[in-house]
């Protein structure tokens, strides 16, 4: 009687053994690999959003920081037009000027390039253009230099020229803004407006749209995923002949 239950409960042991030893049912794993790749979703969904937020705040400061720092040096550039410590100069170069250039001329030891401006008298032309192939604001002295970038991720400059063509030459004020034109007098220009149109270096959008942007008297516009702004400026030229 004894063995008989001491077998009966051996074998009960050994069931329960086998009972635990069981791996996960079918239905069981299945649930647990759609748990786990609904959880490696939300963590891809998560990384990902973030990278794009990082992408857009980045771009959005690259384009800030560039425009800002654009208007800045185009600024101090053109508050020395015409300045001389002794002969009145022209403040302009209309020869070197364009429809996204401008040539300021002005007394300074350097010019934009870092070379010594004493072959010229002491005169620096400092010519402010836009390379369309790099998309940089560039500026070239007149003393033999390489163009240098100055701004990147410019897609436009744009500039309009303030003349004083009322014949009042104690207000010195511009009537009139006009674009480049070769007839130009220099003596005649009393202000200069600008406009940069700045992107953000690179595709920051989660899809392309189409924005249109004014540059002063002209109008562009742009159909992709690439964040854009306009700053503008207006200097009135006070070296004058």
């Amino acid at each position: 009687m004894i063995m008989k239950t001491q077998g009966g409960a051996i074998a009960i042991s050994r069931q329960c053994s086998r009972a635990r030893q069981q791996g996960l049912s079918l239905i069981e794993l299945m649930i647990t690999m759609v748990l786990g790749l609904i959880i490696i979703a939300a963590v891809f969904n998560m990384y990902a959003g973030s990278s794009r937020s990082a992408r857009y705040t980045e771009g959005l400061q690259s384009m800030q920081e560039n425009g800002r720092y654009g208007v800045s040096v185009l600024q101090r550039g053109l508050r020395l037009a015409g300045f001389s410590t002794d002969d009145d100069i022209e403040a302009f170069d209309i020869a070197a000027s364009g429809v996204s250039t401008i040539g300021i001329r002005s007394e300074q030891p350097y010019d934009c390039n870092g070379l010594d401006t004493t072959p010229t008298d002491g005169v620096a032309v400092n010519v402010y253009r836009l390379d369309a192939a790099s998309g940089e604001l560039t500026c070239q002295g007149n003393q033999g230099g390489a163009p240098m970038a100055v701004v990147e991720g410019v897609d436009r400059f744009r500039l309009l020229y303030g003349i004083d063509d009322d014949g009042d030459s104690e207000t010195e004020e511009p009537q009139n803004y006009v674009p480049y034109d070769a007839t130009l007098n220099s003596a005649d220009i009393v202000a200069v407006r600008f406009a940069l149109l700045v992107n953000s270096g690179q595709p920051i959008r989660t899809r392309a749209v189409s924005k249109d942007y004014v540059l002063l008297d002209e109008e562009y516009t742009y159909d992709d995923r690439v964040a854009r702004e306009v700053f503008t400026s207006t200097i009135k030229v006070r070296n004058r002949q």
